[in-house]
């Protein structure tokens, strides 16, 4: 719980007579009676559970410091003097608890036992008129006085029923902890404190401090002066750090695992402006961001319009001058520097600072990320291929809420799963028509191949390689392209040959019919008729031609009539390559290619010298036809031309 309240309404005068400690530690602010910095202490409620206190500072000139502190708390005691009423930083605090979202809390009415019942009545109802339009218009209202103690029982009943509604910190196994004070122990070094969230801590953890990028490790923990093993979320921690010098640790700094939360110089926030402030928020303003502990100058950039006016809201990115480590979900609150004023806050929709072509498209994604449904704000992170985990801390999810929203996106369709990542349906599109689109400049510009090769295509993506392999691997499923060998293509694409280059064809299948096995070699078919490799990859794929080995080309019947004798006299016993020669009246050259033609497609295989038959007749003539008319060779089935 945190304290609120106008300056000396006997904030930390109540903290004491709860808890017996004195939460103002600064010498100054003992001589003065005045908070100045946040103070700590902790109770034990009547039911037994341990409560952390954060007291603030009332005065408007440590607005700063009150903010630091406020952030972390489930709730709120709301201090008013009985003697005095509602005072300006009264209104203020309630402003920010409205900002940062903290809507259950206590109020107290102090110094009860300076004023008769109904001088205490009018202010129970000017109390009640500040309360109405904010989250705390149920509040109970406890008459106390520190000094004789009155009221204290129901004070801890109200907060312990309070506290009781409040419900559980969120766990995304990312803790991060805010620091708000720094110091050094003898005997034990660097500690650090704050309010515990989005995780646990343990002991011996390796830990990072951003921005500050300092490395180290948890020696030891405490809460209320406890030694601990554990830290809980929304927990007031105190970390003891090996590695790290309290010299290099300032207050705004977040202690987090290492590699697990990224600083950023944008956040993209719905500002709600408060409705009583001296003027509009206009674009390219300057404004002081508190988050967290942590606060920043900032410019503002209003992203509908050229202002938010009193009262109203609207999408902006605030350009931070010091970058800060926040997470989407983060509360924040602004203020104007000078004159000192708080205007507004809201709730961090997007840390990545991800630039848009237009201030529309900048709107709309900030609104898919701050969709009220679980499945939606996933699916906004899911803009480019991500690992689900990284996809939920961008959304501000726990792992539950992940796991659930994660499922019901891939199954409705919605998301699509690459590998060890997933996209948007829209993002999966976006990919797909790119690839189809480089498949189709391969086959204008280049007709006669057979189409584009994996590492083409993937440069023009930008996937790492186990999600470029999921995608193609799904579109060829889908049907949408088509794998040729090594090359990826369009399924409708067959290599076109030009009028020259036809015609060359039809002189050199005149050469290769007038001598079926014993056809000229690649190198005269180049020399002599003009087909030059490129052009004999295109008759292959087409299925005009089967090329075996580097130099061996032959007509597709030649092939078959070659196979099937081979099956037939297979089919009594083996047989040598001389064999073979004689059957087909061919040549050794010609002979050793078709054979291991054959082997290749499983028809046969060579033991010693020898071939045998691997199936019964019929099978392997089936085979055969197979190996012909569906060219393995370029791993598409087609006919022959």
């Amino acid at each position: 719980m945190g304290t609120a309240g106008h300056v000396d309404h006997g904030k930390s005068t109540l903290i004491r007579a709860l808890t017996g400690i004195d939460p103002d530690r600064l010498r100054e602010e003992q001589e003065r009676g005045m908070t100045i910095d946040l103070g700590f202490a902790w109770l034990t409620l009547p039911g037994g559970a341990d409560v952390g206190i954060v007291d603030v500072p009332g005065h408007q000139d440590f607005i700063r410091n009150m903010l630091a502190g406020v952030g972390g708390i489930d709730a709120v005691v709301l201090v008013i003097a009985a003697d005095e009423g509602v005072m300006p930083q009264t209104r203020e605090h309630l402003a920010i608890l409205e900002l940062l979202g903290i809507t259950r809390g206590v109020v107290a009415l102090t110094k009860r036992d300076l004023v008769d019942d109904e001088w205490a009545a009018l202010v129970r109802e000017e109390v009640r008129h500040a309360l109405a339009d904010t989250p705390l218009a149920d509040a109970v209202i406890v008459d106390v006085s520190a000094t004789t103690r009155r009221g204290l029982t129901e004070l801890l009943a109200a907060l312990e029923a309070v506290l009781g509604a409040a419900p559980p910190r969120r766990d995304v196994a990312r803790p991060r902890l805010p620091i708000d004070r720094a110091f050094t122990m003898t005997g034990f070094g660097t500690v650090v404190t704050g309010t515990l969230a989005d995780g646990h801590l343990e002991a011996g953890d390796e830990v990072e401090v951003v921005p500050a990028g300092l490395r180290g490790r948890v020696r030891g923990l405490q809460t209320h002066r406890r030694q601990i093993d554990r830290a809980r979320p929304g927990s007031r921690v105190a970390v003891n750090l090996s590695g790290i010098d309290r010299d290099q640790v300032t207050r705004g700094m977040v202690l987090v695992r290492p590699g697990t939360l990224a600083t950023t110089s944008v956040i993209g926030v719905r500002l709600a402006l408060l409705a009583d402030v001296s003027g509009p928020l206009e674009h390219d303003d300057t404004v002081r961001v508190h988050v967290g502990t942590a606060e920043s100058i900032a410019r503002v950039a209003i992203l509908e319009g050229r202002e938010i006016p009193a009262g109203g809201s609207g999408w902006a990115h605030l350009r931070l001058a010091v970058p800060l480590a926040v997470a989407v979900g983060d509360r924040l609150v602004i203020r104007r520097p000078s004159p000192s004023e708080t205007l507004g806050g809201g709730s961090v929709a997007d840390v990545t600072g991800e630039r848009t072509r237009t201030r529309a498209e900048a709107v709309t994604a900030l609104e898919r990320r701050s969709a009220p449904s679980a499945e939606d704000r996933l699916l906004a992170s899911f803009d480019v291929p991500r690992p689900p985990a990284e996809a939920g801390e961008r959304s501000g999810m726990d792992a539950t809420a992940r796991d659930v929203a994660y499922a019901a996106l891939i199954k409705s369709g919605r998301a699509v799963a690459l590998a060890d990542a997933a996209v948007s349906r829209d993002a999966y599109e976006a990919l797909a028509t790119r690839v189809e689109r480089t498949l189709a400049m391969t086959h204008r510009t280049s007709p006669l191949r057979a189409g584009a090769s994996r590492e083409e295509v993937r440069s023009s993506l930008d996937l790492p390689a186990k999600r470029y392999g999921a995608l193609i691997a799904r579109l060829v499923a889908d049907g949408r392209i088509a794998e040729r060998g090594s090359a990826l293509a369009l399924p409708a694409h067959r290599p076109t040959l030009g009028p020259e280059q036809e015609a060359a064809w039809q002189r050199a299948r005149v050469a290769l019919a007038s001598a079926p096995l014993q056809p000229p070699s690649a190198a005269v078919l180049r020399q002599e008729f003009g087909l030059d490799l490129e052009l004999l990859v295109a008759l292959d794929e087409r299925g005009d031609v089967i090329r075996v080995g580097p130099d061996a080309v032959f007509l597709p019947e030649a092939v078959e009539r070659f196979g099937i004798a081979i099956i037939e006299a297979l089919a009594a016993g083996p047989m040598t390559v001389a064999k073979a020669r004689d059957l087909s009246g061919s040549s050794r050259k010609h002979v050793v290619p078709l054979l291991q033609f054959l082997d290749d497609h499983g028809l046969t295989r060579r033991v010693g010298d020898d071939r045998i038959l691997i199936h019964d007749q019929a099978t392997s003539r089936a085979d055969l036809r197979r190996a012909i008319d569906r060219t393995d060779r370029s791993g598409r089935t087609g006919e022959r031309q």
